[in-house]
């Protein structure tokens, strides 16, 4: 079994290719783009929030922070009233899983991060890594370049407003792309979305994304004192082994999805089946309730 413990959320977005608009040709816009691979890139620092909507309905806000030579911030939260679903700061994980009587918080762990191609597919997938022979492994990768290669079709690039660039095309699936570049910038791209065929709202998109434009501040110390002194319940573990490995997984996943069967209930009966058990949803309702209020307060959107 893996050790990354993750969320992988498959984006029903296909991208393929490359050609521009008569104004800008199109190695312009390759030139521009560039991958990141932490560990192993030299960047000073990295940051960027990513927008994920699907239509179940669930909307999450995911943001990532890396500041050299080793501090990194994973904090996902439900789009919906910012409720922190997985924060990550330091060694510490926190997960907020509204069908378990108290906060999960795992005592080691790393940051893990892709946004990648499987196949003709592209996963958005964050995670928490937990020690490999007592080492914890911190890793984000975004793999622009096959985003950008595979759009193909109706490609545009206008001059907009700060002298940026708007790109906009289609994949041959017909899901389509839009990105804003900061030609001058060392790292050019600043916001990426894509769509999926008759959508309007973006099914995933990458925001205020930030590559040694300044330090970035990354939250070094966990808030427990705040969480110990609230009245929430909490169960500290330490992953060991398979079993725990797979329980750890399990409550991510219920986490992600649980907060959107709350409040909407076609989805309840796919999660009961996914589970394989009867939920009692008024009985979820109100201890999500009070216990969403205090993490709100704890922790907040960056």
């Amino acid at each position: 079994m893996k050790n990354t413990v993750a969320i992988a959320l498959l984006m029903l977005v296909c991208l393929v290719g490359a050609a521009m608009a008569e104004t800008t040709p199109p190695e312009k816009i390759s030139e521009l783009v560039r991958d990141i691979r932490l560990p192993g890139d030299e960047l000073k620092s990295l940051a960027f929030d990513m927008h994920m909507n699907l239509p179940m309905p669930l909307s999450i806000l995911c943001q990532v922070r890396y500041s050299a030579p080793d501090k990194y911030s994973l904090h996902v939260f439900d789009n919906y009233d910012q409720t922190p679903v997985l924060i990550i700061i330091g060694r510490t994980a926190m997960i907020n899983d509204p069908f378990a009587g108290s906060l999960t918080l795992i005592a080691s762990a790393g940051v893990a991060f892709d946004l990648v191609p499987r196949g003709t597919e592209y996963n958005a997938q964050f995670a928490f890594n937990i020690p490999v022979a007592g080492e914890i492994k911190n890793r984000i990768e975004l793999d622009f370049k096959t985003m950008f290669s595979r759009v193909s079709e109706n490609i545009t690039v206008e001059n907009a407003a700060s002298d940026t660039l708007l790109f906009s095309g289609l994949t041959e699936q017909k899901s389509r792309c839009v990105a804003v570049f900061a030609p001058d910038e060392l790292f050019a791209l600043r916001e990426v979305a894509l769509f999926v065929e008759e959508e309007k709202t973006a099914v995933l998109e990458l925001k205020n994304i930030r590559v040694d434009s300044a330090p970035e501040s990354v939250a070094e110390v966990f808030p427990m004192m705040q969480l110990a002194s609230s009245a929430i319940a909490l169960n500290p573990i330490e992953p060991q082994g398979m079993i725990d490995t797979a329980m750890v997984a399990t409550t991510v996943i219920k986490a992600v999805f649980a907060r959107s069967a709350i409040r909407n209930e076609p989805l309840r009966e796919n999660l009961e089946n996914m589970l394989s058990q009867k939920i009692d949803w008024a009985s979820i309702e109100k201890v999500d309730a009070a216990r969403s209020e205090q993490l709100r307060q704890i922790f907040k959107p960056l």
